[in-house]
C-alpha cells in the first residue's frame, strides 16, 4: 500500500516553503522494521518500539529522533540497493547514537541553549514525536533535515563512538564490518569528487570519511565466517528497493522498463498501463499463492483501476487482525468504493488506534458513515481528518455541524467527543467562533 503525504517544511529564516513526501508501503516498512528490530535488540533497546519511515529525497541520509523512530531516505536505499548489509551498517550507526544517549543530549542542548522558542519547541517535538499528525511529523522532520546545524550535528567524538557501537552490533549479529567501511568509502569518493558543499546531508554533518575508515580498519577482524548475509534477506531487500524505484521514478528517468516482473508491473501501473500490470501480477499470484504482497499489490492496483469488487477477493485472502495497518486501510478503501460500509467501518475503527495519526483513516470513515446516512458521524470524522491536517477552522465548523446532526440517544458518546474537540479549539483560540 502506498500513501503519499505531501507536506510543507518551514526552514528558519527561509523565504519559501519546501515540500517533502513520506513514502508509505506495508511490505517496505515490514522488511525495514524487521532489519532494524534485530539491531535494536542487540543494542539493548526495546525492539517493538521501532517505527520506520521512508522519506522521498535524493539526499543520502538516515537518522533517529528517539522513541524508536528511524528514518531513511529513498536516496540512501537506492544508493545501496543490492546488499542489505550496507543499510544495516548505517542503521547500526544510528542505533549507536540512540544507545549512547546522544539524541537525548542533543535535544536537551538545543532546548536549553536556544533563545528561539520555535527552535526549542521543534527540538522537543522532534525528540518525542508524540503529538501532531503524520503531516506534522513530516514538517518537523523536514526542519530537522534542512537545518542540520541544529538537529543532525553531533560532536566528532559522538560520531566516532556511534561508529564503534554500530560496528560492535554488526559483529554481534555475525557480520563483518566491511560493508560499513564500504559505505564510508563511497562517501569518501563523494568528498573527493564534489567537495563538501555538494555532499549529501549524511556526509556533511559527519567527520571525514577517511578518519572513520581508519578507525574501523583497526578493529576489523579476519574471521572468514563473518560477513555472510542470508540470501532470503538479500532477496527481500532487493525486492523492496526495486519496488521503490518503480514507484518513485517515471519514464523520463528510466531508459527502459524494469525487467523483473514485480517492479515491472508497478512501473507499468504508475505509467498508466494498469491492464498490463494486472496481467503480470495475476501470473505472479498464481505461481506464488502464499506471497501476500503480490496479492496486496494486485488488489491495490485493481482498486485504483476501478475494480474494487475483484480487489476485495484478494484482500479477503490476506487480511487478518495481524495484518499491517496499511493493508487494512487499503482493504477498507476497496470496501468503501464497493459500497460495503459496514465491513469498512469495522476495519477502520480498529485501525485508527494502530495508526492514529493517519488522516486517511478518518476520511475513509467519513465516506463509510456517509454511505450509511449517518451524516453527523461523517462530519465528525471529517473534522478529525482536518485537525490532523492542521486545518483548524475547517475542523471547527465541521464539529459544530456534527453536533447538530447527531442523535443524542444513539450517538451520545460521539457527541461528547465532538464537544471536547470543539472546546479544545476554542480554548487554544485558534479558530473564529462566529
Amino acid at each position: 500500500m502506498i500513501l503519499f503525504c505531501l507536506c510543507s517544511v518551514f526552514h528558519e529564516n527561509a523565504t519559501a516553503e519546501r515540500s517533502m513526501t513520506i513514502f508509505r508501503d506495508a511490505e517496505t516498512e515490514e522488511i525495514l522494521t524487521e532489519i532494524t528490530q534485530k539491531i535494536f535488540e542487540i543494542a539493548g533497546l526495546r525492539k517493538k518500539s521501532v517505527k520506520m519511515y521512508v522519506i522521498i529525497s535524493d539526499s543520502i541520509n538516515a537518522f533517529t529522533t528517539g522513541n524508536g523512530y528511524v528514518f531513511v531516505t529513498t536516496g540512501l536505499l537506492l544508493k545501496f540497493n543490492k546488499n542489505p548489509l550496507h543499510l544495516i551498517a548505517v542503521l547500526s550507526h544510528e542505533t549507536g547514537h540512540l544507545a549512547g544517549g546522544h539524541i537525548d543530549r542533543m535535544i536537551n542542548r538545543i532546548q536549553n541553549s536556544s533563545s528561539n522558542f520555535l527552535v526549542a519547541m521543534l527540538a522537543g517535538m522532534v525528540g518525542g514525536l508524540v503529538t501532531g499528525s503524520e503531516e506534522a511529523v513530516a514538517v518537523l522532520l523536514g526542519y530537522a533535515m534542512t537545518d542540520e546545524r541544529l538537529f543532525l550535528q553531533f560532536s566528532r567524538e559522538q560520531e566516532l563512538a556511534a561508529d564503534s557501537l554500530g560496528a560492535s552490533y554488526m559483529e554481534k549479529m555475525g557480520y563483518d564490518i566491511q560493508p560499513m567501511i564500504e559505505v564510508f568509502e563511497a562517501f569518501e569518493r563523494m568528498e573527493i569528487i564534489g567537495g563538501s558543499a555538494s555532499l549529501p546531508v549524511y556526509v556533511r554533518t559527519h567527520p571525514k570519511s577517511a578518519d572513520r575508515i581508519t578507525a574501523l580498519l583497526k578493529r576489523k577482524k579476519t574471521d572468514k565466517k563473518l560477513g555472510l548475509c542470508d540470501q532470503k534477506l538479500i532477496d527481500k531487500y532487493r525486492r523492496i528497493t526495486g519496488k521503490l524505484q518503480s514507484y518513485i521514478r517515471t519514464n523520463k528517468l528510466f531508459e527502459e522498463t524494469p525487467q523483473e516482473d514485480y517492479p515491472k508491473a508497478i512501473f507499468l501501473h504508475q505509467n498508466g498501463k494498469s491492464t498490463e500490470a494486472i496481467t503480470i501480477l495475476k501470473k505472479l499470484v498464481k505461481t506464488n499463492p502464499k506471497d501476500i504482497y503480490y496479492k496486496e499489490t494486485l488488489a491495490q492496483i485493481l482498486t485504483e483501476a476501478g475494480n474494487p469488487s475483484e480487489a476485495i477477493k484478494y484482500y479477503k485472502q490476506i487480511y487478518s487482525e495481524r495484518s499491517h495497518v496499511l493493508v487494512k486501510i487499503d482493504y477498507a478503501k476497496a470496501l468503501v468504493q464497493a459500497k460495503q460500509p459496514d465491513a469498512a467501518i469495522k476495519i477502520l475503527e480498529a485501525a485508527k488506534y494502530e495508526d492514529h495519526l493517519n488522516s486517511e483513516i478518518f476520511r475513509l470513515l467519513a465516506n463509510a458513515y456517509g454511505q450509511k446516512g449517518r451524516k453527523g458521524l461523517s462530519f465528525l470524522m471529517l473534522a478529525q481528518e482536518q485537525m490532523l491536517l492542521q486545518n483548524y477552522q475547517m475542523a471547527y465548523d465541521l464539529l459544530k455541524n456534527s453536533i447538530d446532526l447527531m442523535n443524542e440517544k444513539t450517538e451520545g458518546s460521539y457527541i461528547k467527543k465532538a464537544k471536547y474537540f470543539k472546546q479544545l479549539l476554542e480554548r487554544d483560540k485558534i479558530v473564529n467562533r462566529e
